[in-house]
Parts: structure tokens; C-alpha cells; sequence
């Protein structure tokens, strides 16, 4: 075959495989796009070693700020009086912020067992991202810290000095709804 006649073939397919896709977005149909690349956070060990500081402290108030367009999700503010810093530079409070969903009983909650929502007056072991524009940071991972057996479980977290895989993207595209054929 000849050079010019595979790229006639190829582009055909190409806008074959283009006006498919486009009918399937405009017929009645919907189609859900996803995609995730984020740093391993199932074990203490991987959340300790990705984020720059790790502490243990005690929460003060916090406040919701509802999303825009879902006023069921937003975020959670609040400042973390720290009492021990196991990885990072020393600090007295941090504002932190959280991504979380309230419930409809007025709480909080999120999806991951590592990330759990702060509440007032608890104890917890937090995992903090960079600084945001106005000098709070984010909240990588949090996990209640009633004790000391807690505080020792992230101090040998951060000492572990784990290696991140590499993170992989989950990347799909899901058909949720068959378009309407008539």
C-alpha cells in the first residue's frame, strides 16, 4: 500500500471514531468521565510520606464552608493546637483545611479511613500539605489520636520513610446512561 492511501484510511477512521463519540453525547445519552492520579494513602506509612509535616495536636473550632454549587460538600476549617510535630518544622497552631461532606444530621464525613473529619476538642495525628494563599494549610490525612499508642503509630510511620509507588491514573470513561436510538 502506498503512503498516501494509509493516511487516507487512517483519517477516515479517525473521523468515524469522531462522529461516533459525538453522537453519543448528543443522543439522549450521557457519558461520565473520570480521572484520578493521586499518591497511594491507604497506610499511615504512605500518607506520612508524602505530605512535608506531620503532627499530633488537638483541634479548636472550626467552621463549614458550603461548595458553591453542592452546599453538601465544601470545607472545613479549623486551627490545630499542635502538641508534638513528628516530621516538618515546628509550629504552635496551623489553620488547616478540609475537604469533607456534611451529612444530613449536621456532621461531617469523608470517604477514606486515613482522612478522617476533625472534629472540636479532639485528639488526632494530621498529615498537612503545602500552604494555601491565605496561610493555612491542607489537610493530606487525619486519624484520631486518643493515646499514646496512636502518636507512637505515626511517629514509626514518618521514621519508616516509606517509598511511594508510583502514582497511577485511573482513567475511565463510563457510558452511564444508552443513548435514546428511535
Amino acid at each position: 500500500m502506498r503512503t498516501r492511501t494509509r493516511i487516507a484510511i487512517a483519517a477516515a477512521g479517525l473521523l468515524s471514531m469522531a462522529g461516533a463519540g459525538a453522537y453519543a453525547l448528543t443522543a439522549d445519552g450521557e457519558v461520565t468521565v473520570a480521572s484520578v492520579c493521586t499518591p497511594p494513602a491507604g497506610t499511615p506509612e504512605y500518607v506520612a510520606a508524602y505530605a512535608p509535616t506531620v503532627v499530633i495536636g488537638t483541634v479548636g473550632p472550626t467552621r463549614f464552608i458550603p461548595d458553591a454549587g453542592d452546599p453538601s460538600t465544601g470545607v472545613q476549617e479549623a486551627t490545630l493546637t499542635v502538641e508534638r510535630t513528628l516530621k516538618g518544622s515546628q509550629h504552635s497552631d496551623l489553620a488547616l483545611s478540609q475537604s469533607v461532606t456534611r451529612t444530613a444530621q449536621g456532621t461531617y464525613t469523608t470517604a477514606e479511613r486515613l482522612y478522617q473529619p476533625l472534629v472540636t476538642g479532639r485528639r488526632y495525628a494530621v498529615a498537612v500539605l503545602d500552604r494555601t494563599a491565605d496561610g493555612g494549610r491542607w489537610v493530606w490525612g487525619a486519624e484520631r489520636a486518643p493515646d499514646a499508642t496512636a502518636d507512637e503509630r505515626w511517629a514509626d510511620a514518618v521514621a519508616a520513610k516509606a517509598t511511594l509507588p508510583t502514582a497511577t491514573c485511573d482513567d475511565t470513561r463510563i457510558i452511564t446512561a444508552t443513548p435514546d436510538r428511535r
